[in-house]
C-alpha cells in the first residue's frame, strides 16, 4: 500500500513538472493555456477601479500655474489631464473616457486641428471664449456643452478680458486601445454648410430638418447645448420619486446620443434627499456644474463643490446627496456604447 501511494505521489509530481514545463514552453512562444487561468479571466462580476475626485480647489492652483508658466507657443492645448493611477503609463481617467481641464487666457487662441477622437467641452469659468467647430462659432458660457465630434476641425479663440476654463472630455482610452487614433493639424477645408450650421434652437425646439439633406452625420449637428436651455428643461421636469431630475443630451436627428461613443446627461438633485441607489456597467466622469453635496460610490464618500470632477466606476453602488442647492451634475458616460455592444446592465435598490 505504501509503495502504491508513493508511486501515485511521484506520478503527480511528474505530471505537475510536465505541466509547468508545458506552460513555460507555451509562454515562450507567445501562447497561453486557458485551463489554469480561465476563472481569473472570466470574473463573476465586472472588475472595477477605485473612484477618484479632483477638487477644483487644487485644480485651480494648477490652472493658474499653467496659465502663467506655459505659453500657447509651447502648447497645442494648455490642458491638465485627469489621470487615474489604476491605468499606469496612460492618460486614462476611466477605461474608455479621458477628462481634463483646459485654460485659455484673454487674447490667446488654440489652433485648428482634428482627430478621430470624439470630444466635448463643458464651459466652467468665463463667458467670452469661442470654440469653432467645422467653421461654426460656438460661444462658451458657463454650463454650455460644446461638441467636437470625431474628425471635425476645431479651434478655440478668446478675445475677452477674463480667463476661460473648461472641462475637456474625450473617448481617447477607447480609441487608443482600438488603435484607431488619427490626427491632423489645421487649418483644413470647412465642410459645406448643412445641418451642423443651423441655429441650435431650430432643430431642438422646432423639430425642423431640411428635406433631402444628404449631409446627416452620426453625431448631433447642434454642436452647442446652451446651459440656459438645459437648466430651464430641468426646472420644467416632474421630479422622480427621490426628488431628482435628469435629462439626456440628444442628437435631434435620430433621438440617440450626442456622439456614438459618448452619452451625456445632466442631473439636478433635491437638497437634503438622497438619490435612489443604482449601479451600472457604464462608466462616467462627473463635473459639478453648480451646488455642493456628497456622493457615496461603493465604500467611498466624496464631498464636492462647483467645478469638482470625479469618476463613477462600473458596477459600484452610487448615491448622490445635495447639501446646498440647486445642485446639478454633468455626466459624460459610455452608456450608449456599452448598450450597443450588449454589455449594459443597470440595477437600483431602495
Amino acid at each position: 500500500m505504501a509503495h502504491e501511494a508513493e508511486a501515485k505521489r511521484d506520478a503527480r509530481e511528474t505530471a505537475i513538472g510536465d505541466a509547468a514545463d508545458l506552460v513555460a514552453t507555451l509562454e515562450a512562444s507567445n501562447v497561453q493555456p486557458l485551463w489554469d487561468r480561465y476563472k481569473r479571466l472570466n470574473t463573476r462580476e465586472p472588475q472595477y477601479y477605485e473612484p477618484m475626485i479632483w477638487h477644483w480647489e487644487m485644480m485651480e492652483k494648477f490652472a493658474d500655474r499653467a496659465a502663467n508658466e506655459i505659453s500657447m507657443e509651447e502648447a497645442e492645448r494648455r490642458a491638465l489631464l485627469l489621470t487615474h493611477p489604476a491605468f499606469p503609463g496612460t492618460v486614462f481617467t476611466t477605461p474608455t473616457l479621458a477628462g481634463g481641464v483646459q485654460i485659455l487666457e484673454p487674447g490667446e487662441a488654440a489652433p485648428a486641428h482634428r482627430h478621430t477622437l470624439a470630444a466635448l467641452r463643458l464651459a466652467m469659468i468665463g463667458d467670452e471664449a469661442v470654440t469653432v467647430v467645422d467653421g461654426k462659432p460656438c460661444p462658451m458660457k458657463p454650463g454650455d456643452l460644446i461638441l467636437t465630434p470625431a474628425w471635425s476641425w476645431h479651434e478655440h479663440h478668446h478675445n475677452g478680458k477674463n480667463r476661460a476654463v473648461w472641462f475637456d472630455g474625450l473617448d481617447y482610452p477607447l480609441a487608443r486601445q482600438l488603435g484607431t487614433v488619427f490626427f491632423e493639424v489645421g487649418p483644413g477645408p470647412v465642410p459645406e454648410r448643412g445641418l451642423a450650421h443651423m441655429d441650435d434652437g431650430s432643430l431642438a425646439e422646432g423639430g425642423i430638418l431640411p428635406e433631402g439633406d444628404g449631409k446627416c452625420v452620426p453625431y448631433s449637428p447642434l454642436y452647442r447645448y446652451a446651459w440656459e436651455r438645459v437648466s430651464k428643461a430641468l426646472d420644467a421636469m416632474t421630479p422622480f420619486a427621490d426628488g431628482s431630475r435628469k435629462i439626456r443630451y440628444l442628437n435631434p436627428v435620430d433621438g440617440g446620443p450626442v456622439m456614438p461613443t459618448i452619452d451625456c446627461f445632466a442631473q439636478r438633485l433635491e437638497p437634503g434627499r438622497k438619490t435612489t441607489a443604482m449601479r451600472t456597467t457604464a462608466t462616467a466622469i462627473v463635473v459639478v456644474i453648480e451646488g455642493e453635496g456628497e456622493s457615496k460610490i461603493g465604500d467611498k464618500t466624496f464631498h464636492w463643490k462647483q467645478h469638482d470632477c470625479f469618476t463613477l466606476p462600473r458596477w459600484l453602488w452610487i448615491e448622490h446627496l445635495a447639501t446646498q442647492g440647486p445642485a446639478t451634475l454633468f455626466l459624460m458616460t459610455d452608456r450608449e456604447l456599452t448598450s450597443r455592444i450588449g454589455h449594459l446592465r443597470e440595477e437600483t435598490r431602495d
